[in-house]
């Protein structure tokens, strides 16, 4: 009783970024504390709690953007980073990292040697190192040959003086591919970038986890603290051979994911500009980023047609200076006029198609009604007893995943072997289980997928869900999150089970993930049960589980119905009941295929 009435005096603070951060990290600890005894492995803390256990043993500190700088326990050298939000260190020297439960341990034990050994992550730059013998640096190359390689990247007019300032730039004896090195804090080489000259594919190694980036340093040496960030590799070489007065940093694993461990890298620029592409993956990645990085400090050129990526703006002949001057903050006051959000009206109206959402392959009908999935929204999903609410729901976030959009299941009905099953199967559009010889193949290619897992399973309680929502939406950048269901969060005490009290509990839940998703830019789809109906009648809006509250702040409400023929089959349609962007509403067919699992619809 006691932590409910907690919650619910406390939840008019979310209103705001800053307080939504604060009171999250209060009510963690909290948590904490209570089942540290069963629970050890939470390593969220918060910025509060860092600097208390730092201050607690005074221990010297620089608070920095992101993470707080201090001496390293382990090789005396100032170069140990703590992110504020998570707690994860690394020093970039020694190269030892880990969770913050791993630091409280070393601290508390009065700075003793610990043994933690090297992440296998730190391997490929030893392997380029190894490789870099049989590689040349681009600067070294013969005129003639950097002209050739100029040539097959279309960008002949670059001058070649400039591009030989960038560091760590190799070609291989073939003069058929580029590398860049990939530098932690500017110091060691974690991975590096190729391009391929002939049809200009790029892939990082390590393919999932480079914690480096690269860095090219401002025309002149005037010791600027301003850094231009792109996704691309091209992208950096039209920068840096265009004498900007910023660092250029080129990301590792483009729009798809900024890992808390480049953070440190980071840290000495107090002006970011994100330079991404025009399309909607690279728009919501921007915003995204923006708040891992600290928004204050966070400019962005806004996606329009006289502004897109840096090498189509060379290939188009426009003015790179001109668009760079145009990067605006990524953070408003709370009240503002209209000339500070002109330009963004201006991107979203030049952009119509793409603001309409990410499109799901598997479902165009669903496109043509709702016109796609959008950050910052949030959607509803019920239907009876067996509909198939969640196998639907797993294929429509499936569907979105494999096009590169990070998401994370809150599967509490159904346990995450069997909803992977589910998905796996969906994935493999074919029954494994009658052919275990593709297992192997299609696991591989399914761990690929910007998937994650709640391991949460029955009744929980709201603050330990959001404790590990918003952790996943730091590190993993996650841009949707599923709920399955929410009435499995609701319960947690007879005192819970009937009456009022539990339909405020369920309200309390809605609002604090209409919060979230605001605040985070995260899409979040919450699947509930409906009201006890006649099987005869169909489900509406009013057949959602308890007060309006629901229905009032979902975006979108999607209903599965069954219908009865008179041949006593039964007829599954997706409703769309509510659509908060346009107003359309309509339904879709939904034809149940047993053996992929699948309510796709079949191309004709």
């Amino acid at each position: 009783m006691k932590i409910y009435h907690s919650i619910r005096n406390c939840s008019k603070i979310f209103s705001q970024g800053k307080l939504f951060k604060q009171k999250l990290f209060f009510s963690i600890q909290n948590q904490i504390s209570k089942i540290s005894s069963t629970n050890h492995d939470r390593t969220i803390s918060g910025e509060f709690f860092v600097l208390k256990l730092l201050d607690s043993f005074k221990v010297p500190y620089k608070n920095q953007f992101t993470c707080l700088l201090i001496r390293c326990g382990f090789c005396n050298n100032t170069s140990l980073y703590i992110n504020k939000i998570t707690g994860w260190f690394i020093c970039t020297h020694c190269l030892r990292c880990g969770d913050w439960s791993i630091f409280k341990s070393h601290v508390n034990k009065n700075n003793e040697k610990m043994i933690i050994p090297t992440p296998k992550i730190f391997e490929a730059g030893k392997d380029f190192k190894n490789k870099a013998d049989n590689l040349m640096y681009f600067k070294s190359l013969k005129t003639s040959s950097k002209k050739s390689i100029l040539k097959s990247l279309s960008m002949e007019e670059l001058k070649i003086q400039d591009l030989d300032r960038i560091p760590g730039l190799y070609v291989n004896s073939e003069n058929s591919s580029l590398y860049l090195t990939m530098m932690l804090d500017n110091k060691i080489i974690v991975g590096y970038k190729e391009i391929k000259l002939d049809c200009l594919n790029q892939n990082t190694v390590p393919d999932d986890c480079c914690w480096g980036i690269a860095q090219v340093p401002p025309f002149n040496s005037n010791h600027s603290q301003s850094a231009i960030i792109v996704d691309d590799f091209k992208h950096l070489l039209v920068l840096a051979g265009h004498q900007t007065s910023h660092h250029i940093i080129c990301l590792p694993h483009g729009v798809r994911k900024l890992p808390q461990e480049l953070l440190p890298s980071l840290e000495c620029f107090n002006r970011l500009i994100l330079w991404f592409g025009n399309d909607q993956i690279a728009w919501n990645s921007a915003r995204t980023f923006s708040k891992k990085l600290i928004e204050n400090r966070c400019y962005f050129i806004r996606p329009t047609d006289d502004q897109p990526s840096p090498y189509l703006a060379y290939k188009l002949g426009l003015n790179i200076d001109k668009i760079l001057k145009t990067a605006d903050k990524m953070v408003h006051p709370s009240i503002i006029q209209f000339s500070t959000i002109r330009n963004e009206v201006y991107a979203e109206l030049q952009n119509h198609d793409k603001t309409l959402g990410m499109k799901w392959t598997k479902f165009p009908a669903l496109n043509k009604i709702i016109g796609g999935h959008r950050r910052g929204e949030l959607t509803l999903l019920t239907g009876p007893t067996g509909s198939g609410k969640t196998t639907f729901i797993s294929e429509y976030s499936l569907d979105l995943a494999e096009q590169g959009l990070p998401t994370l299941w809150g599967s509490f009905e159904i346990r995450n072997q069997r909803l992977a099953k589910i998905m796996l199967q969906q994935f493999a559009k074919e029954p494994v289980h009658l052919n275990l010889d593709l297992f192997d193949k299609v696991a591989d290619q399914f761990e690929k997928l910007p998937l994650y897992f709640l391991t949460f399973h029955g009744p929980q309680p709201l603050n330990m869900v959001m404790d590990a929502v918003v952790n996943a939406v730091y590190v993993y950048d996650i841009g949707h999150v599923i709920i399955d269901n929410v009435q499995f969060m609701m319960g947690i005490g007879a005192k819970y089970d009937m009456g009022s009290e539990r339909f405020w509990q369920q309200d309390s839940i809605i609002a604090e993930f209409r919060r979230f998703a605001t605040y985070s830019n995260c899409h979040v789809t919450l699947v509930m049960h409906p009201r006890k109906e006649k099987d005869v009648e169909q489900l509406s809006i009013n057949s959602i589980f308890g007060t309006a509250k629901a229905t009032q702040e979902a975006d979108n409400i999607l209903i599965i119905q069954n219908k009865i023929m008179e041949s006593l089959q039964i007829k599954k349609y997706l409703q769309v009941s509510k659509n908060r962007y346009s107003g359309d509403l309509g339904v879709m067919s939904l034809e149940f295929n047993k053996q992929s699992l699948s309510f796709s619809q079949q191309k004709t």
